[in-house]
């Protein structure tokens, strides 16, 4: 017998303030996570204050990917970008790895199990509140969700930048691990005002504009192609880097920008790019929408005195 999945429930119509009220509930009984959540604007913020370590030392696996992976011939020396006034920005220093150094210590570091399991249970929060959450009249809807984790005792944190709709994406399995990583902004920093921080009064909590979403998002695209990637980019950097701004904008049909700037440091070269210019660059894979669900029937397959005969069902 062989089918597919019916038509998906209607989103739920609830205020945002109920929805955190749900979301912190659920997290507290149910993952026993005590966590403070804002709404600043469009964007949903999230604060895990934690005392156990979110990082740790371990050996690495003799048999892990990583443990044998070539390194990149690359070697990203600096790279910054931004958009301000309509245009995108950047900036780089990339050059050829002369050597690699071949010593291996055998150990790594990594997040702790409990990170890793506190984290997973936030996702899990989040889909099963927000995916199925619709704002009332006037209120505005969740797009992108900032989930800020913080061990109180050492004073460090980890934050993580998402758009929910990319999430929901993945979820479903239309995104691509890899292609949602790139899309996944983390980040790790440490400060004494962390230290003993239950309520998350040291951040500030700002609305997450899509071009600054995309410009970050976009430096996390140009490291992992030139560090992580199994693809390894030709040496024509600037039009490696021209390619993924293009590709970027392409995939979230974003437009309201002028030019995209380029500043090589290591050539001293500058490149202006008009938007309509940026068609002519980037690859072929379409990540700009959901694909249309698969409109499947369910077929019972039944056997009448040896003959086959297919019952389709609505």
């Amino acid at each position: 017998m062989a089918g597919c999945g019916g038509e998906k429930p209607a989103p739920v119509l609830m205020s945002m303030t109920a929805a955190q009220k749900k979301f912190e509930q659920k997290c507290r009984e149910d993952f026993d996570l005590h966590v403070i959540t804002r709404m600043a604007g469009s964007t949903l913020w999230i604060y895990l204050p934690v005392k156990d370590p979110i990082f740790d030392y371990e050996a690495q696996k003799e048999n892990s990917g990583e443990a044998h992976k070539k390194p990149s011939k690359f070697t990203v020396q600096y790279l910054d970008g931004n958009f301000k006034d309509g245009n995108f920005f950047f900036e780089y220093d990339i050059v050829t790895r002369k050597k690699v150094k071949a010593e291996d210590y055998g150990y790594s570091s990594s997040y702790t199990d409990n990170y890793v399991k506190a984290q997973n249970n936030l996702f899990t929060a989040i889909s099963d509140v927000f995916f199925n959450a619709k704002p009332k009249a006037g209120e505005a809807d969740v797009k992108f969700v900032v989930i800020v984790i913080t061990d109180i005792k050492k004073g460090i944190e980890t934050k993580a930048t998402l758009s929910l709709e990319d999430f929901k994406r993945y979820m479903s399995g239309d995104l691509p691990y890899e292609e949602y990583m790139k899309r996944f902004l983390a980040d790790t920093k440490g400060g004494q005002s962390m230290i003993g921080d239950e309520t998350g009064s040291h951040l500030q909590y700002k609305d997450v504009a899509l071009p600054e979403f995309l410009a970050k998002q976009i430096i996390n695209r140009i490291n992992f192609k030139f560090t992580r990637s199994d693809f390894e980019p030709p040496d024509d950097y600037d039009k490696t880097i021209t390619g993924i701004i293009a590709d970027t904008a392409r995939y979230y049909h974003f437009e309201k920008f002028s030019t995209a700037r380029l500043h090589n440091l290591r050539l001293q070269k500058e490149f202006v790019f008009e938007r309509n210019q940026l068609a002519q660059f980037g690859d072929d894979t379409d990540f700009s929408s959901p694909k249309i669900p698969s409109q499947g029937k369910l077929i019972h397959i039944r056997f009448d005195n040896g003959e086959v005969q297919l019952n389709e069902e609505q």
